[in-house]
């Protein structure tokens, strides 16, 4: 379970506070302590903080509004509190919580100024609570009774119900007339008293009924901390002055994964860019390839930006200088393949459609397939012998060469 710190603020002195550490049931883990602002210990900021204002610097008040909307219920509560209020409506800061199945809305009321002061002197002791709010909520509200706290300088009552007030202790009359104000048709009375008020308020029991007087084991705050947690107090950080959510702190555990990544990002687009440069290189080496090709055909030729239109254009327009080169380079072929054989005898060549049909006359046929061996060797050709013909001593031959790509 999440611990939560407790921290209750000196009216008197500010910059003077006690804490205590609970869990999420306000079971007490640390002892309380009691120290300045400045000296609050490191081990606890990473607890979820509550702060306790003095509850003489904050009004707490129900109203029953028959509002559902909480933007509503915002803008209704400073004009539902307006004529009960001293001060200036637009220098009060207004915070209320939405209590499920109850008909009172809890309200408090700070002026501005002792609000951004108490958040100033916690900011410069590097403090950060979740949560401010006002130390009577520490008093547990238990329906149809009377709950009173009493410390040496000042009282804590309310009715259970809709009434909490905070007053300067003065004596046991101001107690009884609080008591009989708030109590209406309450009749349990339930006080917390520790040790330096036991004595004077013992009399209580002499003038109300039905009271029960229990005795502190420990400090104030302790009851208060244990009470807090689980109250339905009003936090003061709202509106204007709502804790900003600091990204950086769920970003912090991340920061190595985006270093990393901002390098495999950085490495990435120098290959993108080399790559780049080198495919450019490339692209210039086989324009001018294509372009020296092309001046073959067309000598003036500087326009090469698109070679497939070029290349269909000579394909669809010249095919009989195609076929022309195609026949006079078979030939050359057939002429190297021949040219050290004088026994073979060359008696028609024929030539259409890419395919050339030579008949040969020679001694054997072994000589024969030699020459198809060398027409093939350079891998352009493909040469075939189609038929062969013994006469006398020698064998005459048709055979094809065609392109092995066209």
């Amino acid at each position: 379970m999440a611990n939560k710190t407790i921290i209750r603020l000196d009216e008197s002195s500010p910059n003077s506070a006690e804490w205590v550490t609970v869990n999420e049931l306000g079971r007490q883990i640390t002892e309380p302590e009691s120290d300045t602002l400045n000296n609050f210990p490191d081990k606890y900021r990473l607890n979820e903080i509550i702060v306790l204002l003095p509850a003489l610097d904050v009004t707490t008040t129900f109203l029953n509004l028959p509002i559902k909307s909480t933007n509503k219920i915002k803008t209704a509560i400073p004009f539902a509190l307006e004529e009960d209020l001293a001060c200036d409506i637009n220098l009060l800061h207004f915070s209320f919580k939405k209590v499920k199945h109850t008909d009172f809305i809890p309200v408090s009321v700070i002026e501005k100024s002792k609000l951004q002061f108490y958040q100033k002197l916690l900011m410069e002791c590097d403090i950060h609570p979740q949560c401010i709010t006002s130390e009577i909520f520490g008093l547990q509200m238990i329906q149809k009774t009377v709950s009173v706290l009493v410390e040496p300088k000042k009282i804590f009552i309310n009715n259970g119900l809709n009434k909490a007030y905070v007053l300067e202790n003065e004596n046991i009359r101001t107690l009884n007339d609080l008591i009989d104000e708030v109590k209406e048709d309450t009749n349990h009375i339930q006080v917390y008293l520790n040790n330096s008020t036991q004595d004077q308020y013992e009399s209580l029991k002499d003038t109300q009924e039905n009271v029960n007087i229990k005795l502190l084991a420990g400090s104030t705050l302790q009851k208060l901390s244990q009470i807090i947690v689980n109250s339905n107090y009003v936090n003061l950080l709202q509106g204007e002055y709502a804790p900003q959510i600091k990204y950086t702190k769920y970003l912090k555990p991340w920061r190595y994964v985006a270093y990393l990544l901002l390098v495999f990002i950085a490495i990435s687009m120098v290959n993108k860019t080399l790559s780049y440069f080198q495919l450019t290189k490339y692209e210039k080496n086989l324009s001018a390839d294509f372009l020296s090709e092309y001046r073959n055909i067309q000598p003036n030729a500087t326009n090469i930006n698109d070679p497939i239109r070029i290349v269909s254009m000579i394909k669809n327009t010249n095919p009989a200088r195609t076929d022309a080169s195609f026949f006079l380079t078979s030939l050359n072929e057939l002429s190297r393949a021949i040219n050290s054989n004088n026994d073979i005898l060359l008696t028609s060549v024929t030539h259409q459609e890419n395919i050339t049909i030579i008949r040969l006359i020679a001694p054997n046929i072994t000589l024969l397939d030699s020459i198809r061996r060398e027409i093939n060797k350079n891998g352009i050709f493909k040469a075939t012998i189609l038929s062969t013909n013994q006469i006398a001593n020698n064998v005459e031959s048709r055979m094809e060469i065609k392109a092995v790509i066209l």
